[in-house]
């Protein structure tokens, strides 16, 4: 393809943009009605020539035509405002070409290289219209799977946020083709999921939910997750490594949109939000609304516009950088619809330091909460459901509300393995409950089991637990069982 030529007595090509592994996007001008327009070409030759054996450059020039006749397809069935429309698709000799609308803007790249870390409406503005195009794509059994800031642009037309090149897209349909990924593993480094890195075949829409939250860690942060070490490359922190918090990078980042970046970027696709659409009913409640003052300094493109300036608003000039609020400017909406287990692991971990500090308080409170989500999410049975459940049976105990507390205590005990710690826990929480009731005998009956089933054998956790038996001893001891108490201790492992 040259400047000047003429594609299908239609469209007259302009200036090359940009040339990537396998193509080449230009600019042209539609003769009919002066529309710019965008042509990607495929670049055939330039990709397979002199690099493989005669048999091989044949097989691959085949499949690389059939990648972009899919890459055509896929777009005229997106028809989104976020997704640059497919116009028309032709062939240059033997080479296809895709037209498609022009948008004339900033790549994120470059955006974020201009002013990072943004304000948090502006990251929010941009997060929201990607994700906004990747829920389009899912509904259409597409996943986009090249998710990065290089393949998002900011329009200088509104600020409106285009996601672009579908060129290695999955479709979730179990009928269609799989083509091979020609030596190379799908996606670019630095936004893959583990399971791309590990060329997992059968993938859902969850790797893009992973490379979304890579993609908003460095919105909201300037940074991303994860940077090649001279010891350690970026692909094994993927596959290995817990990501940063991103309050431990800037402390005025709202909570609900940290606990969302470290449950997008979850190791096990399980672990991450279902949809996108889980993911937008967070990030909305963020999005600048009519009459908000514009980004200070300005920005050009400003992706906030098209919230700010709705009808009817007036626009103000205070400072919008990223600060902790001290009173939301909406009530958050809790997460209803989605439940991450890294969240909710942290959670429990918080209670359990709250116990040690202070006492039962607002983070035992807020784990109760979550309760009912977790067992109607992963069930009764889940240990991470029986650690939170045994962590406020704790908390109630503590409280005075021992009633309360057997209850949850029995719930662990019933519902878990009999060998397991938490309900060995579960059943010396039982114990202490008994006491206030004055069933001393129940109580000595049910701490001597422990005992017994902690002596023979280790068992992970066993430190607390043995602490635990110690201090339920001092309260028997003083209750009638002294004797018994004393020799029962001695089976227990020192501590």
């Amino acid at each position: 393809m040259e400047a000047g030529e003429v594609l299908d007595d239609r469209y007259r090509v302009g200036e090359a943009l940009d040339q990537g592994g396998v193509g080449t996007i230009w600019t042209a001008t539609d003769l009919g009605t002066g529309q710019l327009v965008a042509v990607k070409v495929l670049r055939l030759d330039t990709y397979t020539q002199g690099r493989f054996a005669p048999a091989e450059r044949a097989r691959r020039r085949v499949e690389l035509l059939k990648r972009f006749e899919r890459e055509g397809a896929i777009l005229e069935e997106l028809k989104h405002p976020g997704i640059p429309r497919l116009l028309y698709r032709g062939y240059l000799g033997e080479e296809p070409y895709l037209v498609m609308e022009y948008v004339e803007g900033v790549s994120l790249r470059e955006f974020l290289d201009m002013r990072r870390p943004f304000p948090l409406d502006v990251a929010v503005a941009v997060a929201v219209q990607v994700a906004e195009a990747l829920g389009h794509a899912h509904a259409h059994g597409v996943v986009h799977r090249d998710l990065k800031p290089g393949n998002v642009v900011v329009a200088f037309a509104g600020g409106a946020v285009k996601l672009l090149d579908f060129g290695i897209a999955y479709l979730t349909d179990l009928d269609a083709t799989r083509y091979t990924a020609l030596g190379a593993t799908p996606g670019s480094a630095g936004y893959m999921a583990p399971e791309q890195l590990r060329g997992q075949q059968d993938i859902s829409a969850s790797v893009d939910l992973y490379a979304f939250g890579c993609v908003l860690f460095e919105l909201l942060t300037g940074e991303k997750p994860f940077e090649d070490k001279p010891d350690r490359n970026k692909d094994t922190q993927h596959l290995e490594d817990l990501p940063p918090r991103l309050r431990s990078i800037n402390v005025g980042i709202p909570e609900e949109l940290d606990d969302l970046a470290w449950d997008l970027l979850a190791k096990a696709p399980a672990d991450r939000p279902e949809t996108i659409d889980e993911v937008l009913d967070v990030l909305r409640d963020f999005l600048p609304k009519p009459g908000d003052p514009a980004p200070d300094p300005e920005l050009d493109p400003d992706p906030t516009a098209r919230y700010r300036l709705r009808e009817g608003s007036t626009a103000g000039t205070a400072d919008t950088r990223l600060t902790p609020r001290t009173a939301p400017r909406r009530p958050v909406r809790r997460r209803g619809g989605w439940l991450g287990r890294n969240q909710f692991a942290g959670r429990i971990a918080q209670a359990r330091a709250e116990l040690l500090a202070d006492g039962p308080g607002d983070r035992c409170a807020g784990l109760l909460d979550l309760l009912p989500k977790a067992v109607s999410d992963w069930g009764a049975h889940e240990p991470l459901v029986l650690e939170g459940r045994l962590v406020c049976a704790d908390a109630a105990r503590l409280d005075g509300r021992t009633g309360e507390a057997k209850e949850q205590y029995q719930y662990v005990a019933e519902n878990g393995d009999p060998s397991d710690p938490l309900v060995l826990e579960a059943r010396l929480g039982i114990a202490e409950c008994l006491m206030p009731e004055g069933d001393f005998a129940g109580a000595f009956s049910g701490w001597r089991a422990v005992v017994y089933s902690l002596s023979p054998v280790e068992i992970p956790g066993v430190d607390r637990l043995t602490s635990r038996c110690r201090e339920v001893a001092v309260e028997l001891a003083g209750s009638g069982y002294e004797a018994e108490v004393t020799d029962l201790l001695a089976r227990l492992p020192e501590p």
